[in-house]
């Protein structure tokens, strides 16, 4: 990941020009590139674990990539795109959406992630009288 970091970075910021040094978009492209990298290695390294480790669990584990993929998908087609505020050259509509869609997932992962936590206290502490 430091690797493609560094190379996506060089991209990035060769891309600018002499009035603007790093444009939005580019900035982007770079985030998506390596946010879309550290998703399918960490999936690719956990199916490829999942298989060596427990056939069964290869089955659980795809169950999860489905609903994964699908909770995508449903966050993608109810996110609006709006436009960035205090930005002289927008990005492209499709960017906007993106950038919704990767909200949204990180509020909802977010609250997931709360919860779980919240509920595993209280799933220990009656475990534990």
């Amino acid at each position: 990941m430091g690797l493609v970091g560094l190379v996506l970075g060089f991209w990035c910021l060769a891309s600018g020009d002499a009035t603007n040094a790093v444009p939005v978009d580019a900035l982007l492209r770079f985030t998506y590139i390596l946010l879309i990298a550290a998703v399918v290695i960490l999936l690719g390294l956990a199916v490829a674990k999942s298989a060596a480790n427990d056939p069964k669990g290869l089955v659980k584990g795809l169950i999860f990539l489905a609903i994964a993929a699908v909770l995508v998908v449903v966050v993608y087609s109810v996110s609006a795109g709006t436009p960035a505020l205090n930005v002289k050259s927008q990005p492209s509509a499709q960017w906007l959406k993106l950038t919704d869609t990767v909200m949204l997932l990180t509020a909802i992962l977010g609250i997931g992630a709360v919860c779980a936590i919240i509920f595993g206290v209280i799933r220990n502490a009656i475990n534990s009288k």
